[in-house]
């Protein structure tokens, strides 16, 4: 049973729970509702196999003044007149989480926007990072980080209509925004429904290695996991270059990259290394991998952009 269907189940349950403590402060209105459902149960029998359209037409109206009656007992005692339904979380629709087959409840479309954003490993202030605070001014050269700013923005784009596009490895010094840009990203990717996974490269190997070498795990959940490392829509891997490199990371990095490129689903890496750092850190094989399908974006500011945020503070209140 899923978990909607779990959930209308209890509601259901709290309902007729909360009508047989009604009834019993309010015998009559067992009485009714026992009258109606005999009288429901005629209708049909009379009008299938009689066809006496004369006590059809009598059943109704008896239907009628009881539900009347019922009415006026409620209203008497101001008890809602819904009294009768379960209390959904979405009246729109009953917590189905669709309006009718095919057409999807908005409830339903936030229930998987709030489980995309809890898996994708983004949380607390980092899914304040847009690119409308994304600030170009901290940078040497504007036009030019405008420039990528755009391509980051139509790389979003790309991912939602799932057109083939080159990857995105971003380079700099420690602080220079390179971070929040991939967030930024991040965040208009979930926002319009997409699947990101955002690991800083410890945290990445750390899974890997548990989802391969633990033994309480069964083969298939391992495999599946995995493969979502794969299949992800977006795939954003930071601080590459900061791990303590081993035989075990250099083979999972070239293999994840490798699977990624092969499936064309594109990921974006964020790193204090440049290029030739990157090769001299990991080997020609890892780094032929990564520049594969990829556009370079180096993130050149004269400092971090914390300390360029203290110093423009510090001037605001000298003036």
């Amino acid at each position: 049973m899923t978990h909607r269907e779990d959930l209308i189940q209890k509601k259901i349950q709290e309902c007729e729970q909360k009508i047989e403590k009604l009834h019993k402060q309010f015998p009559r209105l067992q009485e009714i509702a026992d009258e109606i459902s005999r009288l429901s149960y005629e209708r049909i029998n009379v009008t299938i196999f009689n066809k006496n359209l004369t006590r059809a037409e009598k059943i109704d109206n008896e239907v009628k003044l009881l539900l009347r009656e019922k009415e006026l007992i409620l209203k008497a005692n101001s008890i809602p007149q819904n009294i009768y339904e379960p209390e959904w979380d979405c009246p729109k629709c009953k917590d189905r989480g669709y309006i009718f087959p095919g057409v999807l409840c908005e409830c339903f479309k936030q229930e998987r926007l709030d489980y995309i954003f809890k898996k994708s490993g983004i949380s607390g202030n980092m899914e304040l990072k847009t690119f409308d605070n994304f600030d170009v001014t901290f940078y040497r050269d504007i036009k030019a980080m405008e420039e990528k700013v755009k391509r980051c923005k139509e790389f979003v784009k790309k991912i939602i209509n799932k057109e083939k596009q080159n990857n995105l490895f971003f380079t700099g010094a420690i602080g220079r925004g390179k971070t929040h840009l991939s967030l930024a990203i991040a965040n208009e990717v979930l926002n319009q429904g997409g699947t990101v996974i955002y690991k800083r490269i410890d945290d990445l190997l750390d899974i890997i290695r548990e989802y391969k070498f633990n033994k309480e795990m069964d083969n298939n959940e391992k495999s599946s996991q995995l493969e979502y490392l794969k299949q992800v829509e977006l795939l954003i891997i930071d601080d590459l270059g900061a791990e303590n490199i081993t035989p075990f990371a250099q083979n999972q990095i070239r293999i994840l990259i490798e699977d990624r490129n092969n499936f064309d689903k594109p990921w974006i890496i964020c790193s204090n290394l440049n290029v030739n750092e990157l090769q001299d850190y990991y080997g020609q094989r890892v780094t032929d991998r990564i520049i594969e399908k990829t556009d370079i974006f180096a993130f050149e500011a004269e400092m971090s952009i914390r300390e360029l945020l203290k110093s423009r503070e510090l001037q605001l209140k000298k003036r």
